[in-house]
């Protein structure tokens, strides 16, 4: 009877088998590194566009920012000349405006209405004058409120005056003034008018105001 000792094939059967796990291993380990790698280079391929993008959109936001400024900068220059050219008008109106008004006013009077007096205070004026009845004051305020320099002309009081033997009527007028010809809009309340120097020893007749 013969005996094979078997032992050398079962180990060399052994060694194989730890061979071949320590290839899969091995495999196993290259694939994921190899999976890694792609994975890496996948994610920088992905990234570099991206950081492409954000550097441009950093660098738009800087110059957003530059523009914002600049545009900040000159909206307050255009306030400064705005504010400029306000007052260079508000001096022009200043200036010319007066003459208007004692133009306008000298127009609006008729051949029979003689003025007396004018005073001014803080665009309010109070004038005095003779007429020669209440149709013709009447007249006179009319034309002196369609001037624009003109505003809320009103009659204050009326009093009948003899000169040189002719019977006349003194009057009193009140009125806003707007030197640069634009509209002042609705008068305040309690406005307080230069009172007239001029003084008659006629029959005085007031106008009741609301």
């Amino acid at each position: 009877m013969i005996r094979v000792n078997l032992l050398p094939v079962r180990e060399v059967e052994r060694e194989a088998g730890r061979r071949q796990e320590t290839r899969l291993v091995v495999l196993g380990v290259a694939l994921v590194a190899v999976m890694l790698v792609g994975i890496e280079v996948g994610s920088r391929m992905q990234l570099g566009p991206l950081k492409k993008e954000y550097s441009k959109l950093q660098a738009d936001i800087v110059a957003l920012d530059k523009k914002s400024a600049e545009l900040a900068q000159l909206e307050t220059e255009k306030k400064d000349l705005e504010e400029k050219l306000k007052t260079i008008a508000t001096l022009e109106a200043k200036k010319i405006g007066p003459v208007n008004v004692l133009s306008d006013l000298s127009d609006a009077a008729p051949e029979q209405v003689w003025l007396l007096e004018f005073k001014e205070s803080g665009g309010l004026a109070t004038i005095s004058g003779l007429g020669l009845d209440d149709q013709t004051i009447a007249n006179f305020m009319r034309n002196l409120d369609g001037s624009p320099y003109f505003d809320g002309v009103d009659l204050v009081e009326t009093q009948q005056s003899e000169q040189d033997g002719v019977q006349l009527k003194r009057f009193v007028v009140n009125a806003r003034l707007s030197y640069s010809g634009k509209d002042l809009g609705a008068a305040p309340r309690n406005l307080k008018f230069p009172a007239p120097s001029l003084k008659d020893g006629g029959n005085k007749r007031k106008r009741n105001k609301a």
